[in-house]
């Protein structure tokens, strides 16, 4: 597995499918079909055949046990979000994570919690 992962193929359905699995850790079709919120309501067929995609895109791995397939993440979430925020700069701000700090600065999007954690960041703290 590479060290930096190509997630922005995710649609906003699987990443919904792939936040459920990295909660619980293990699920089946069914199962993640009955957590959905509201805007993720889709027939059991069509989760199962999203699950498969995932699974053939590398994202998720299946077991079978009996009649019933299991889903399992084959990343953690974390290295999920860098690839996908690493591709969002690349193509949105030009690799530039300072141009991309700029535009939330200026634009109004972070509120005082969220500057006073960049504040603690920048200070050395977590």
């Amino acid at each position: 597995m590479s060290s930096r992962i190509n997630l922005d193929a995710l649609s906003q359905f699987e990443w919904l499918i792939m936040n459920h699995i990295w909660g619980v850790e293990k699920a089946s079709a069914r199962e993640v079909m009955e957590a959905m919120p509201e805007e993720g309501q889709r027939a059991y067929t069509t989760i199962q055949t999203y699950m498969e995609r995932l699974v053939d895109k590398g994202y998720l791995t299946k077991e079978k046990l009996g009649m019933v397939n299991f889903y399992t993440t084959e990343i953690p979430r974390e290295s999920a979000v860098d690839g996908a925020t690493s591709n969002f700069i690349e193509k949105v701000f030009q690799g530039s994570g300072s141009n991309l700090a700029a535009y939330l600065l200026k634009s109004n999007k972070l509120n005082r919690d969220d500057l006073e954690k960049i504040k603690d960041i920048l200070k050395g703290g977590e």
